[in-house]
């Protein structure tokens, strides 16, 4: 394994990575950032990120105005195919909106990447949480519910690869900060099939969630989100937990029938 992930390092573009590594630096907080600020947050040196920046310029994906750089909306392009009709995001959307008028808690969907989980889509209710979270913005997937179910459906080997992965910075006096206490919970998760987090992240914050299975695969995860104000442990495994698996498993059907080939995947691989 090591020396493939050595041959596999030596086929890598570095120039590529630093470009990705300058554009995940804008997260719209704040929207306009100088190139010290983003060299300083990608970890590279200035004179690289100021290339960097002219060249996306040249490119149309970011503007820069009086020593100030920002995302274009071209930057959209990039990401637009990962939203077709057949995408995850698309076809969970009207499950989502339901999940959130049965709860009237707000619903996100996140995929795995790495330790960390991507929220790609999310539906507010008319009741705005503190720091809602934005789509496409990366948390640890060991600190959210839908970090640790998708985690759990992992096979063994793979989640043991992205342990060394795992962050295990104390958000709240409740976040799991090492890799035993992870593989307990984890072991917890996938022999109830949910998992309920209760201020690891936040303060104040809860949330459940349960695994998209498509295929034999965890292709997403469904999560609700609220706070100690209005839910419990207790009412979100009561009440968000069977409404979160229903829409999961519509969600499921939907991905699989706009995604044929994830059948005969399944069928092909006896494991699956």
């Amino acid at each position: 394994m090591t020396a493939e992930r050595t041959d596999r390092s030596r086929d890598r573009v570095q120039s590529i990575e630093r470009g990705v590594a300058v554009l995940r630096v804008f997260d719209g907080r704040p929207p306009l950032l100088s190139a010290g600020e983003i060299a300083a947050r990608s970890a590279l040196p200035r004179p690289v990120v100021r290339r960097i920046l002219l060249t996306f310029e040249h490119l149309g994906y970011v503007r820069g105005d009086r020593g100030l750089w920002s995302l274009t909306p071209r930057i959209l392009e990039l990401g637009a195919a990962y939203f077709s009709d057949s995408s995850l995001p698309v076809i969970a959307r009207p499950a989502m909106e339901d999940v959130v008028q049965q709860l009237r808690e707000a619903c996100s969907l996140g995929a795995l990447s790495g330790a960390d989980v991507i929220h790609v889509a999310r539906v507010e209710d008319h009741r705005p949480l503190p720091g809602s979270v934005r789509v496409g913005e990366s948390l640890p997937a060991s600190a959210t519910a839908i970090g640790k179910v998708l985690l759990a459906a992992l096979d063994d080997s793979s989640f043991d690869a992205v342990l060394p992965l795992v962050d295990w910075e104390p958000h709240t006096p409740h976040t799991l900060t090492d890799a035993d206490a992870l593989r307990e919970r984890i072991a917890l998760v996938r022999a109830r099939g949910y998992d309920v987090s209760i201020e690891e992240l936040n303060p104040g914050m809860v949330a459940a969630a349960v695994p998209i299975m498509a295929g034999g695969v965890a292709v997403g995860a469904l999560g609700v989100s609220s706070t100690t104000v209005r839910q419990d442990e207790a009412s979100l495994t009561r009440d968000a937990v069977p409404a979160l698996k229903a829409a999961a498993e519509r969600v499921a059907r939907g991905y699989l029938g706009a995604n044929p080939h994830l059948h005969r995947a399944s069928a092909a691989d006896p494991a699956g």
